[in-house]
């Protein structure tokens, strides 16, 4: 079964070497493959390159259209994202949803993310299925091509612009699942729990964070998907004590996004949202 990448524009990319690491010594697979930005150092894998210049939803939606319009892509294929990694050897892809969406939403910051979750609720609902599940675990998602691309093709689909595409998949494909937690760590002080096989980041915790140093640790090997390039040297550990100050009001959006994962808001729930409500969290 290939593995299909969805890649959006970036400065650095990191995260997307260590998850192919990951990928590389503990998932089974047979090809990968990245759609939108392909960083310079990735070798052996097939590329589908798409400008990335919309919102990050969007660019993320048509990306994953453009690899179920590729033929050569498999019929069946691992759905990944760049921030995806897997601590331990498994023997394929975990089937599992967050419960359902009204509890998610329920738990969720108002904003765009928000926004989204319900739209693709309301579509799921008129299309029959009344209590849908949502399926934004950040973990890897299996799919079938031919399907995810009629979903993904739906008229009404295509009018969302923070569309949830693996809830609306997983409910009308009926894939079914357990019930997880979702795995991603988002502070800099958030360790892996015991035990875990999956875990994901934010560029924060990845970068400065207890996870991040765990995953570079555990992961030192460069695979046969990038060249002989070495990774920058660990980032000096920076003094937990003291929490950040708060941002100032011409801190621009970015830095204040930052302090919404401080205080345990999902990051793309508070990409979502807007500066003065950013503003409101911790106030």
């Amino acid at each position: 079964m290939d593995v299909v990448y969805v890649v959006g524009p970036q400065k650095r990319s990191e995260e997307l070497r260590y998850s192919l690491r990951s990928l590389a010594a503990h998932i089974p697979h047979r090809r990968v493959w990245i759609v939108g930005h392909k960083p310079r150092w990735v070798r052996n894998v097939h590329h589908i390159p798409r400008a990335q210049f919309a919102s990050k939803w969007t660019n993320s939606t048509e990306n994953l259209r453009a690899a179920c319009s590729h033929p050569d892509v498999s019929d069946r294929f691992i759905y990944m994202n760049d921030d995806f990694f897997a601590l331990t050897p498994v023997p394929g892809i975990p089937v599992a949803h967050r419960g359902p969406v009204a509890e998610v939403i329920a738990r969720t910051p108002m904003g765009r993310y928000r926004s989204g979750a319900a739209a693709t609720m309301r579509l799921l609902q008129e299309l029959g299925i009344k209590e849908p599940l949502s399926y934004e675990l950040h973990i890897p998602m299996v799919v079938d091509r031919a399907r995810m691309l009629e979903v993904l093709n739906l008229p009404q689909a295509r009018r969302i612009p923070v569309l949830h595409k693996r809830t609306l998949y997983g409910n009308l494909a009926g894939v079914g699942g357990e019930q997880w937690k979702d795995v991603k760590i988002a502070s800099r002080t958030g360790d892996v729990p015991d035990g875990a096989v999956w875990v994901s980041t934010t560029p924060e915790s990845f970068t400065d964070g207890v996870v991040g140093r765990r995953i570079r640790a555990a992961l030192p090997a460069v695979c046969r998907y990038e060249d002989s390039w070495q990774p920058a040297e660990e980032p000096v550990d920076v003094q937990e004590d003291a929490p950040p100050a708060r941002p100032t009001a011409r801190d621009p959006k970015p830095v204040w996004v930052d302090w919404a994962v401080r205080h345990g808001v999902d990051r793309d729930a508070a990409e979502a949202m807007t500066k003065a409500e950013l503003q409101q969290i911790g106030s």
